[in-house]
């Protein structure tokens, strides 16, 4: 009798780590998910970042360019077709000067 006891207490153990195991690597699974979403934006973000950057410093340099062309008595509508800019942007440097 204390021989099955014991077997059925070793038993009942064994059952309690194979589930324990798998809460364990549930757990690794979800969080190891997490961290490779958060490295995933991360970078996400970064070239996000990089291209709003570029795409700002192309305008900036579209806006000198125009300043710089206005001074040289080209037409408002010229240089918003060559810099790629709005009329609008233009001739509100030009009000600038």
């Amino acid at each position: 009798m204390k021989a099955s006891d014991t077997l059925k207490n070793i038993s009942d153990d064994g059952w309690r780590w194979v589930i324990q195991g798998q809460i364990e690597g549930k757990k690794r699974d979800y969080t190891s998910g997490l961290l490779a979403a958060e490295r995933r934006g991360r970078a996400e973000g970064i070239e996000q970042g990089i291209e709003q950057g570029l795409i700002q410093g192309m305008h900036k340099k579209a806006i000198e360019t125009a300043r710089n062309l206005l001074t040289e008595g080209i037409s408002p509508e010229m240089i918003a077709k060559c810099c790629s800019l709005s009329l609008e942007e233009v001739l509100k440097l030009n009000t600038e000067s």
